[in-house]
């Protein structure tokens, strides 16, 4: 009779064992599909935003030419002359295809950009690979409001900036964000509350496009999305966290978010998030964050 009893004893543990397995298997796979359904919302909003670029940048260029005349045509057609040089390929950067910068900004420019003290980027002693990434996107020396903010946030102060929109306020808090955060370290280190959305949407963008040679993971939260996969989302790493006020302070208090190695907290529009509607949840959200070494932009 004892021996049955063990018998049976040990077949219970070894059914609730497999059962137990099979739950975890279960539960890992239902991971595995929120976490390509998330890939794959992501790669659908980053083709959204490059088609948005492609369409802007198509507006932004000079009027075409008008297309050429029967006589042009046939010109053209005419094999070229003995004595014309052969065309030769534009330079190239290591062998292969030349990578093209972005479109000359041709608008007219006022004061706030052209005044600048005369400082290169350079002059900041920042990362290599944040260099790569702010001449890549476009940029070629700091404006007036990157040149007086930039420094100051290096330094660890707090700062209160205002300027006109074009006159790149976006790079002069990121490429700050940016130089302090350390991509070796697995955790949330900077936030960047928003108002809304899409502009979400744009600072993360700026992000990923100034620190791509950095390899910051950067995430966005906001009203619109799903919960569950934002959820999914930090229990892998995060570095920097984009979004609004009420879903950070959402995960937050559900301790899915963790704010205890965050020292940096950027708002932008910081007159409309310092409104009676949003400054009570930012109070909360700052709470969350260490008192020592916290910064402000």
């Amino acid at each position: 009779m004892a021996q049955r009893l063990q018998m049976q004893q040990a077949q219970a543990q070894a059914q609730q064992q497999a059962q137990a397995q099979a739950a975890l298997l279960r539960q890992q796979q239902q991971q595995q599909a929120a976490m390509q359904a998330l890939q794959q919302q992501q790669q659908q909003q980053l083709q959204m935003q490059q088609q948005q670029q492609q369409q802007q940048a198509a507006r932004q260029q000079p009027n075409r030419q008008p297309p050429p005349n029967r006589n042009q045509q046939n010109q053209q057609r005419q094999p070229p002359q003995q004595h014309q040089p052969p065309a030769t390929a534009p330079p190239t950067n290591g062998g292969g295809a030349a990578s093209m910068p972005p479109p000359k900004d041709l608008r007219p420019k006022t004061e706030d950009v052209t005044a600048t003290k005369g400082n290169d980027f350079e002059d900041y002693f920042l990362k290599r690979e944040l260099l790569m990434g702010i001449f890549e996107a476009g940029f070629e020396r700091p404006s007036p409001i990157q040149e007086e903010s930039i420094p100051i946030a290096l330094a660890g102060r707090d700062i209160l900036a205002r300027a006109k929109n074009g006159t790149g306020k976006t790079a002069a808090f990121v490429i700050p964000v940016l130089e302090k955060a350390d991509s070796s370290k697995a955790a949330i280190q900077a936030m960047i509350l928003v108002p809304t959305r899409e502009l979400a949407l744009q600072t993360s963008q700026v992000c990923k496009d100034l620190g791509k040679h950095l390899g910051f993971e950067v995430m966005t939260s906001t009203g619109g999305s799903s919960l569950k996969d934002d959820i999914l989302r930090l229990y892998n790493t995060v570095h920097l966290l984009i979004g609004t006020p009420g879903r950070l302070l959402d995960l937050a208090q559900k301790g899915v978010a963790n704010m205890s190695d965050c020292k940096m907290i950027c708002m932008d529009e910081a007159d409309k998030l310092l409104s009676p509607e949003f400054q009570p949840l930012i109070e909360q959200l700052i709470a969350f964050m260490p008192e020592i070494g916290r910064a402000h932009v």
